[in-house]
């Protein structure tokens, strides 16, 4: 499995007290230390500790001075047992995320042992009302590593930094603009680099174009033997277009190499068509499935939301449109071209001919075009999340793939998703098909593998986002701007 990871996460953790509570305060943060040694291997981040409790004003400061120190992005402050309110005052001043973590009672009986539930109460809400000015929130946790709420929140927690962090920072290639009228799929950069902290390099067609023509017969020959195993030719027609793709996939490879971009979304048509005698999708899947993360269309913030439903689930994402949809089973048919990946296809995926003919040419009609990659979706759950173009709004939902020969098919890259839940709550295909056009949803959506909406949902709270609340379906005019 590829991995566009670029970076760890780094947690840092620490321990309030006070010192006339009678429990065994060490005992329970060495406990919690180990613990988060233990769960640093399983999950893959960088963990920080400080060994010595922070008690007075002066530990705060120098605690926070060492978590700045290592470059954490996550602090985690624990209340190992009642605190002064004075030292989440300093704490909370981090540049990092913020946790706060709460344990239980070691004892049944007798004097309160620790009180850590009550300090994490009293500084969550200092953070809030007292410290209002520096624009910081928390989230709270709350058992030992072992306890089932502790580690299912932390974890959730993890995945959604992770993305965040190694979102931040990526530059991706914008090549050829954006597909003629597909004028929803605009953004402003401005807005991409403020608050996902994301650079756009654009670069013009005819750039892609002669890199095309540059490659090495050497290395556009050893990319058609990657082709020739990784994916089944239909037929000759589709064959006539391998050394095409090879080519396109070095040129691409290269372009990426160059400007290290962290993804690409590249503009498909009409051009490659008229200047190259080719459609790209087959190039774009194999790019994917590698770890060149390239979308179709030029459709920027769609590869953002794939990026980051990439690093949350450390799996490679795909991206479909949505075709249909079955009120009877209330299941809904994404498709695509042909963008077919290893990772999502039943059987092997096939190289063949672009189901739509074009550019006309007098005297010859209506030319085919090859290749694309052509697959049925596996069965297996999946989640469905985009950004709106607005850069101010999200949707996420999950289903299941679903094998059944009754239903419609169709040529191309495709499968019907069942079981649909919509912000974790299930929903049927009509109030679905009904908040996506109402709220004027993009028509491309970021498709990953399992089940993934809570940690998407997390960076989307983090980073400030507000959801796409479902509109059920009225037979009268909806206004969303009145809803």
């Amino acid at each position: 499995m590829r991995s566009s990871m670029k970076r760890k996460l780094r947690v840092g953790l620490v321990g309030l007290i006070q010192l006339n509570y009678r429990g065994n305060k060490q005992e329970v943060y060495n406990k919690s230390v180990e613990g988060l040694r233990k769960l640093s291997q399983e999950l893959d981040f960088e963990f920080y500790w400080r060994e010595s409790f922070v008690v007075t004003k002066n530990d705060a400061i120098q605690a926070l001075k060492e978590m700045e120190d290592q470059k954490i992005d996550f602090l985690l402050v624990q209340s190992t047992s009642f605190s002064s309110g004075y030292l989440i005052q300093i704490l909370a001043q981090t540049k990092a995320y913020l946790g706060l973590w709460a344990v239980p009672e070691i004892t049944a009986s007798g004097p309160l042992p620790l009180n850590s539930f009550c300090n994490m109460n009293l500084n969550m809400s200092i953070i809030d009302r007292f410290l209002p000015y520096l624009g910081k929130d928390a989230k709270w946790f709350y058992g030992f590593v072992e306890d089932e709420l502790f580690k299912r929140r932390f974890e959730v927690t993890i995945r959604a930094l992770r993305a965040i962090v190694n979102v931040k920072g990526s530059n991706y290639a914008l090549v050829g603009g954006r597909a003629p009228g597909f004028d929803n799929l605009f953004y402003d950069p401005r807005l991409l680099m403020s608050k996902f902290g994301v650079s756009v390099d654009e670069i013009e067609f005819g750039d892609l174009k002669k890199l095309f023509f540059e490659q090495s017969e050497s290395k556009v020959r050893e990319i058609e033997r990657e082709i020739r195993e990784k994916y089944f030719i239909a037929d000759k027609f589709a064959e006539g277009f391998i050394e095409k793709m090879a080519r396109l996939v070095c040129a691409v490879r290269e372009l990426a190499q160059k400007g290290n971009y962290d993804g690409l979304a590249i503009s498909c048509w009409p051009r490659f068509r008229s200047e190259l005698g080719m459609v790209p999708c087959g190039a774009y899947a194999f790019l994917s499935d590698e770890g060149t993360t390239t979308v179709c269309e030029g459709d920027i913030v769609s590869l953002l939301s794939m990026k980051i439903l990439e690093y949350i689930s450390n799996y490679p994402a795909i991206l479909m449109d949505l075709s249909s949809f079955d009120m009877s089973d209330n299941s809904i048919f994404l498709w695509h071209c042909g963008i077919g990946s290893k990772y999502y296809s039943k059987g092997q995926p096939i190289l063949e001919r672009h189901f739509n003919p074009g550019p006309y040419v007098e005297g010859k009609g209506w030319l085919e075009m090859a290749p694309v990659a052509s697959m049925k979706f596996s069965e297996m759950s999946a989640t469905i999340a985009r950004i709106g173009n607005n850069l101010s709004e999200y949707f996420v939902m999950t289903g299941e793939f679903i094998n059944d020969e009754s239903k419609p098919d169709y040529f191309g890259s495709r499968g019907w998703l069942g079981k649909l839940k919509y912000f974790g709550q299930e929903i049927n295909a009509l109030d679905l098909m009904n908040t996506l056009l109402v709220r004027k949803v993009e028509h491309h959506f970021p498709v990953v593998k399992g089940v993934w909406d809570n940690e998407f949902i997390e960076v989307m709270n983090w980073l400030e986002l507000s959801p796409i609340n479902k509109v059920p379906y009225r037979d009268y005019y909806q206004n969303y701007k009145l809803i």
